[in-house]
């Protein structure tokens, strides 16, 4: 038999397996065909039945949202609803999906309040879709509604809204979507668009079979009844995939999913027609015996040319191999058929030649590939490092500015303890001399004439303001340092800037209008009143400072909650918890950048050399870190300014009572007379107005210069003494060390600091069994008044806490 002979029966033989599997193929390509695109109708249905219920739950959350207003939570048929009726409005025309949305009353069915979109037809009458959506606790899809008038319709949704108080009735939100909308979605979201799934057809019902939504939309199906052989579909327990027939005839494949599935009420139904379904297989099998037959015919005719010219066929086959080996493409090898031949043997020494060239090419690629992932790691791990290195950096600029701000405050704060003590000896010096006089001035008789003694009140008076000037520079140099002891309780922080307001309308002028934005049921604030109100102040007086042609003050107020890993938790220095939050903003000229970088430092100021101390901002600083809150400043050139105040929540809040700063006590009379009363104060001045105040209450009093003197004077006094004030810095034995030893000898009296010392604490007063404390400068009023506690404590042989026994100014 010749070779070309036998080439031809071997490929005949070989299709013949190739032809055989193909018709085995489209078989069993027919079956999984059907069945994978059943799955495909299946889970297109599933994914709009996913949908419909994104679109419930959303009604969920507008009625949860809609709860917390409380113009909805609290409407009623009594009320206009005007405000109920903005808010739902407001709340349909962002979300356009809503034809409309109403407020009823599940009790007798009353319309509380609506927005607009909602049909005339249906105000004021007891319409018959609601009775059984105002019978739901929770949420309750209803039946298509038709609006013959609007030309469409919609699906009611209800919510069930329960009341918040002991005294809220519950409502029901009831939220129409449009059938439109709702058809536009479904087109919109048709998940798989492939050639096969295009043709099926999605339908959307509620609980009766009427039709919601159609895709493809054929003649505007919505309202319309789903016909009898499909209702079927509607009563399934659970979803699934039938094979069912037309009235035409036609097999369909469709997938439902019914209204028992959530959300409960409606029905999703993916049908596709068989034929075509099938209509692409049948094409691609054609189109398979062609390739296969054309195959065929071509494979005779090579094999017929290659048994004419067998000795042709392995030499090409050979030189083929050769021009690949020499272009660079190791793994060609030489197909030799006849393994008796010559040719055979000398392809067979080729290909092995081959072969160990490939080996070696591989081995060469292997190491390169090594070197290049080692590269890849170096590089990788370098990569790593210069962003640990950024981050490092980053986090090292960020603790250098908190530690240049540290250092600004450890300044300051050096500088205000430094000078606290003798700047607020000499101004004790001063105004108790001061007070003196004016005590001598109004007790002078008839030898004084009344216009010298006008005069002299006068010149007293301003004095003694410069002196309580002085008082209050110490004390803002103490609050930004944090240095000064702030008196914080519950503060109503609106009731504060509602009178603050009517001070600034009069004292800023009529060129600023001051707007004030204060936030209803506002939480109180742990703070202390007074540096709140200097601070808001300082604030007001600057801001009007920067609208010299004048402009609007706006004071607005709200609460804050920081979340712990929140965006504003990593951006801002305040702990989590709840802050009352304070904005001044004005329309002023604003502030350059470089300007608001030192906004806050002491003594910084672009106002003139006698407009301002430039301690304004600092004091606001100092008082807000020391309360536990914060500052921030937010201002452009010519866009005015923004200052943010947050101060933190009281969550313990009791009542208390402050005295109107302008019903100052009378000037004070006698006390007890010839009550011994020891004063120790190394600072004579200081000493000498001391006891100068004491003997003009009626008091008898023993001194000394220091913690020695005093205890030698101590063994000597008899009786011993009733009272006890101490200087608190004086040298060899300070206050409390004197106290002590006082103490260890044997004396009972009450005893109190009298001192300007700065950073005194809480804990070395309590320490010290104290009674009291005295800060310096002092009036005659708070001296006296402090003596009275003193007695009280002796009367009842307690020491009062340091809160109730502290002699504020």
């Amino acid at each position: 038999m010749k070779l070309s002979t036998r080439l031809v029966l071997l490929i005949l033989g070989c299709l013949l397996p190739i032809l055989t599997a193909q018709v085995y193929s489209q078989v069993n390509l027919y079956a999984e065909r059907h069945e994978q695109l059943s799955g495909l109708v299946l889970r297109q249905a599933e994914l709009a039945n996913a949908d419909m219920s994104s679109i419930v739950d959303s009604v969920r959350q507008l009625g949860a949202l809609a709860g917390q207003l409380p113009s909805v939570r609290t409407s009623s048929v009594r009320s206009s609803g005007l405000d109920c009726t903005s808010r739902l409005t407001a709340l349909r025309q962002d979300l356009t999906q809503y034809r409309f949305l109403a407020l009823f009353s599940p009790t007798d069915g009353s319309l509380l309040c609506a927005s607009d979109g909602m049909p005339s037809e249906f105000a004021g009458t007891e319409a018959p879709w609601l009775p059984d959506l105002l019978n739901t606790t929770d949420l309750r899809v209803g039946q298509l509604v038709s609006v013959p008038t609007q030309g469409g319709g919609f699906l009611p949704i209800a919510v069930h809204m329960p009341g918040v108080g002991a005294g809220d009735e519950a409502r029901v939100l009831v939220a129409a979507i449009s059938t439109d909308w709702l058809q536009k979605h479904l087109e919109s979201a048709k998940i798989d668009r492939s050639p096969a799934m295009a043709r099926a057809t999605m339908i959307v019902t509620d609980r009766d079979g009427d039709i919601v939504g159609r895709v493809p939309n054929v003649h505007s199906s919505a309202g319309r009844r789903v016909p009898d052989w499909m209702r079927l579909l509607i009563n399934h327990d659970g979803p699934g995939v039938e094979t069912i027939t037309d009235p035409g005839g036609r097999t369909i494949v469709a997938a439902y999913v019914p209204s028992s599935v959530p959300p409960a009420g409606m029905t999703v139904i993916n049908a596709l027609v068989l034929p075509d379904l099938t209509a692409d297989i049948d094409q691609a099998t054609y189109q398979d015996l062609l390739v296969i037959g054309g195959a065929a015919i071509v494979a005779l005719i090579l094999a017929w040319v290659a048994g004419r010219r067998f000795i042709y066929q392995p030499t090409e086959a050979l030189l083929q191999a050769a021009r690949r080996w020499r272009e660079g493409d190791l793994s060609a090898r030489a197909r030799l058929t006849d393994a008796g031949s010559e040719f055979a043997a000398l392809g067979q020494s080729f290909n092995a030649m081959a072969a160990g060239l490939q080996a070696r090419e591989m081995e060469r690629r292997m190491q390169s590939s090594f070197l290049e992932a080692q590269v890849a790691e170096r590089t990788r791990e370098l990569s790593e490092s210069n962003n640990r290195l950024q981050v490092e950096i980053a986090g090292r600029e960020k603790t250098e500015a908190a530690l240049h701000q540290a250092q600004k405050l450890q300044a300051v704060g050096q500088l205000a303890g430094g000078i606290a003590h003798d700047f607020n000896n000499m101004l004790a010096t001063v105004l108790g001399n001061l007070e003196l006089m004016e005590r001598r001035v109004s007790q002078a008789g008839d030898d004084w004439a009344g216009a010298d003694t006008d005069r002299l009140l006068r010149l007293i008076e301003r004095a003694t303001g410069a002196v309580t000037r002085g008082g209050q520079l110490t004390s803002r140099l103490l609050a930004f340092s944090r240095r000064q002891r702030l008196a914080a309780r519950a503060t109503d922080v609106n009731a504060l800037l509602r009178e603050l307001i009517t001070l600034a309308t009069s004292t800023l002028g009529r060129r600023v209008q001051v707007v004030s934005e204060l936030a209803d049921e506002l939480w109180p604030a742990m703070v202390d009143p007074s540096q709140v109100e200097a601070a808001i102040l300082n604030l007001c007086l600057n801001a009007r400072d920067a609208m010299p042609e004048g402009g609007q003050l706006t004071i607005h107020t709200t609460n804050v909650l920081i979340e712990p890993g929140s965006r504003r938790h990593a951006e801002s220095e305040l702990t989590p918890g709840g802050y009352v939050q304070i904005c001044i903003s004005d329309t002023g000229v604003g502030m350059t950048p470089e300007v608001r970088a030192r906004a806050f430092d002491p003594f910084f100021t672009t106002k003139g050399p006698s407009a301002g101390s430039g301690l304004g901002l600092s004091q606001v600083y100092g008082m807000a870190r020391q309360s536990g809150g914060s500052v921030a400043i937010a201002s452009k050139p010519n866009d005015g300014t923004r200052v943010t105040l947050c101060l933190p929540r009281a969550m313990n809040v009791t009542a208390t009572e402050s005295r109107p700063a302008s019903e100052l006590p009378e000037l004070p009379g006698p006390g007890v007379q010839n009550e011994l009363i020891l004063v120790v104060d190394d600072d004579h001045a200081v000493r000498q107005v001391t006891v100068e105040m004491a003997r003009d209450l009626g008091c008898e009093v023993a001194q000394a210069a220091g913690g020695e003197q005093a205890l030698a004077l101590v063994d000597k006094l008899t009786p011993a003494p009733k009272l006890v004030l101490l200087d608190y810095a004086m040298p060899g034995m300070n206050g409390l060390q004197l106290a002590r030893a006082l103490r260890e000898r044997g004396i009972s009296a009450p005893i109190a600091l009298v001192t300007g010392y700065a950073e005194l604490s809480e804990a070395d007063v309590a320490a010290g069994q104290l009674a009291g404390l005295l800060r310096k400068p002092f009036t005659i009023r708070e001296l006296q008044a402090l003596l009275t506690q003193l007695r009280a404590a002796a009367e009842t042989g307690t020491l009062p806490c340091l809160e109730t026994g502290l002699a504020e100014r």
